[in-house]
């Protein structure tokens, strides 16, 4: 083929316009995000299982845009209980998935913004709060200082009880007894109320200590969530319901830089799972403790009722503790007073408009 000067050129012109649409092509392919995700749930847990679902979707969603590798708590974990809001904070995480009571060392006011004793009732109350309430704003007031986004998870809602080797009645019972139950509230309540000793423990110690006899009780979540740890197997007794946590949330926490990378529509596609997650996962739960209840009965599991006499105490104790964190800072008293407030619009409503099937005649 004689090669001409028009033809060269022309070639040259082709080969321009080939290599600027490969380059425009290239330009156009999205940037990929690789995120971890963090938990304290274990791997075998409905929670757990509902967040790998959620990463699923996610990666769905975003076209594989943005990856997100959940971990389960236990052995190999990046992170485990309060050490998770610390990694996401420095970025060793991008997000984590926990309790609010367990960042309680971070500020005091954590170990109010999950449910204590007396405080919302019921699961729609605490959603209602965070979800359009001041809840999550004033979440993220103490986050956002530490570099951190936060979510509500799900809810759990009322947890079980306290599980025992021996049969415990009431308080009276409880003096000197070693408990295994969250930090924050939840324990400085029991602690005030019995005078028994709070052991934070995680979950994957729980089990081996009940096992050897350094634990006389077990606070774990729901009837589902101390099923799935096998604890009904363990401890033949339970005293009901759990006072110390009526309306117990997890929560998310999400590296705010990493967050603030990603473009638009990512943090929509983001939010929108987490949502989808809180309210599958918060469903879907509750019947899984509807049917553990039965479980825990058909396995032997006898359960006991605290006295209107302990109760009072409980109530008493509760008092007592949130006084003290009224008084500590600014900020956990404004919590409280928030709480307090959507609490009480929430029962003057249902006072009118709750169930009514059950009213004496």
């Amino acid at each position: 083929m004689e090669w001409t000067p028009s033809k060269m050129l022309r070639r040259l012109v082709l080969m321009f316009f080939l290599f600027a649409i490969i380059g425009c092509d290239q330009q156009r392919q999205p940037d990929q995000y690789q995120w971890r995700l963090q938990s304290h749930a274990l791997e075998t847990t409905l929670d757990y299982q509902e967040l790998l679902l959620f990463t699923e979707r996610v990666a769905k969603m975003s076209n594989g845009r943005l990856q997100i590798t959940p971990h389960p708590g236990g052995p190999g974990a990046l992170a485990s209980g309060p050490d998770i809001f610390t990694a996401v904070a420095e970025g060793d995480i991008e997000m984590g998935n926990g309790w609010p009571n367990w960042w309680s060392a971070q500020h005091p006011a954590w170990a109010v913004m999950n449910a204590g004793p007396f405080d919302f009732m019921n699961i729609d109350a605490s959603m209602m709060f965070f979800f359009s309430g001041e809840g999550t704003k004033l979440a993220n007031e103490l986050s956002n200082s530490k570099g951190i986004l936060w979510r509500p998870a799900w809810w759990p809602g009322m947890e079980f009880g306290l599980l025992s080797r021996e049969p415990i009645r009431g308080l009276a019972d409880m003096k000197g007894k070693r408990v295994r139950i969250g930090p924050g509230l939840p324990s400085e309540v029991l602690a005030e109320a019995s005078g028994s000793f709070a052991i934070p423990l995680v979950p994957e110690e729980i089990r081996p200590a009940l096992s050897k006899g350094e634990l006389d009780a077990v606070e774990w979540t729901t009837t589902g969530g101390a099923w799935d740890l096998q604890l009904g197997h363990l401890s033949p007794f339970a005293i009901v319901p759990a006072i110390w946590q009526p309306s117990v949330l997890s929560d998310f926490l999400i590296n705010q830089q990493a967050y603030n990378q990603l473009p638009p529509d990512l943090q929509t596609i983001l939010e929108t799972a987490i949502q989808a997650y809180t309210l599958t996962t918060t469903l879907h739960s509750k019947v899984k403790d509807i049917e553990a209840l039965g479980l825990f009965r058909n396995n032997g599991t006898r359960l006991t009722q605290w006295s209107p006499e302990d109760i009072e105490r409980w109530r008493t104790a509760s008092n007592t503790v949130l006084e003290r964190y009224r008084n500590r800072d600014e900020f956990s008293a404004r919590l409280i007073d928030s709480k307090r407030a959507f609490k009480a619009t929430y029962d003057d409503y249902y006072q009118v408009f709750g169930p009514y099937d059950k009213t004496a005649p």
